[in-house]
């Protein structure tokens, strides 16, 4: 006759356990919102030394030939 008790405590399991998945799901959004924002400034910052790399060798016309190449 303890079935009452039994799934009232299954309840409360239930949802302790759901909890602790919620907090897990936020702080896996709270890493990937960082990890995206990361991503996206390390990309932002290639490309601008890239484009700095292209702006530099266009605009230099000496074309150095090194002795060891010869």
């Amino acid at each position: 006759m303890g079935f009452g008790r039994d799934l009232r405590n299954s309840h409360e399991g239930l949802m302790k356990l759901q909890d602790w998945e919620l907090k897990l799901l936020e702080t896996v959004k709270r890493f990937m919102t960082l990890r995206v924002k990361s991503d996206k400034e390390y990309a932002s910052l290639l490309l601008n030394i890239s484009q700095q790399v292209d702006k530099h060798d266009n605009s230099s016309q000496i074309h150095y030939v090194s002795t060891v190449s010869k």
